[in-house]
């Protein structure tokens, strides 16, 4: 699945989850080109609510067919969801809900197809995230909840495949990833959620048992945590304690002769998330198009050195 960084209008990505794992008869008895056809600027037909085709929709979400589940499902849900916003504050609300609850159904299997319903709950929920914080509609409780929801599936996640050719993308670590990048931006993210967000971007990568991940999990959690350093409320001691697991976990693992394999692996993943987090706070801040370049930020510069020497004193 593409990254959703900046989030244009025609590449915008949102499903919503239904306890359904394949597309429901409904659906897929109204054929592609009926979806493909809504896809391009949700024009709903008469005798038809968006709503109502957005969970129609959106039963594609758990589907082992990648065509239903990331090509119909995405591009209909993006387009009368984010893009057209045709859905009532209720209905936005009914749908972060009954996403939230999509991310505990299976949790802890893996190999399984049950990921892609968590999977795809995490990456449409990302979009209800993005579209928060330009319109919000839950409550202060409401949106801890989303929260303390997206921290809860990045640590319980025991499916860690990127792709696979059966299915496609499967992808769960990036887009938890995606949507704690968006709660992240939100106003209501407090001061002691930075700390809980980097916790856990350290611990998806350093969990024993982890395998190096390779299809740009550690930058899409690099990005996340990026969203922390660029808030205004960043305070850039923050990341002290953090550094020094870098430091430590080098040193024990060359104290190690020869070092476990599954260190190794933790170690690589935690020196790709720390070098993916000084590139990405070394790129442009992301910004509306034709919005001004953010000025200089000195917490944004602190943190770039703390991170450069963090990343020559673990070099080898």
């Amino acid at each position: 699945m593409p990254c959703l960084g900046q989030f244009p209008v025609a590449a915008l990505v949102i499903l919503f989850a239904t306890t359904n794992a394949v597309p429901s008869p409904t659906g897929t008895a109204r054929g592609k080109a009926f979806w493909s056809a809504l896809a391009k600027d949700c024009a709903v037909p008469p005798g038809e609510t968006a709503f109502g085709l957005v969970k129609e929709a959106t039963s594609f979400l758990g589907s082992p067919d990648s065509d239903w589940r990331d090509d119909l499902g995405y591009s209909v849900v993006a387009s009368c969801v984010y893009a057209k916003r045709s859905l009532k504050p209720e209905e936005r609300r009914a749908l972060v809900a009954e996403l939230s609850a999509n991310l505990r159904r299976g949790i802890g299997e893996a190999g399984t197809d049950s990921v892609l319903l968590r999977s795809f709950s995490a990456l449409d929920l990302s979009i209800l995230a993005a579209l928060e914080d330009l319109d919000p509609v839950l409550d202060g409780q409401g949106y801890r909840k989303l929260l303390d929801a997206a921290l809860a599936h990045l640590r319980d996640e025991r499916d860690l495949r990127g792709f696979e050719p059966r299915v496609g993308w499967i992808h769960a670590t990036a887009h938890t990833a995606d949507l704690l990048k968006f709660l992240a931006r939100d106003a209501r993210f407090a001061k002691a959620d930075q700390q809980r967000l980097f916790d856990a971007g350290w611990s998806k990568m350093t969990m024993e048992g982890t395998p190096v991940f390779t299809h740009a999990e550690d930058e899409r959690l690099a990005a996340a945590l990026a969203a922390v350093v660029r808030r205004a409320d960043f305070d850039p001691s923050l990341l002290d304690p953090w550094l020094v697991r870098f430091v430590a976990q080098e040193k024990q693992l060359w104290a190690q002769a020869p070092p476990r394999p599954q260190a190794l692996d933790a170690a690589q993943n935690a020196r790709n998330l720390l070098q993916g987090l000084f590139v990405e706070l070394h790129l442009p801040a992301p910004a509306p198009p034709g919005a001004p370049a953010a000025a200089a930020d000195p917490a944004q510069a602190a943190a770039r050195e703390k991170l450069l020497a963090t990343l020559r004193a673990i070099r080898r």
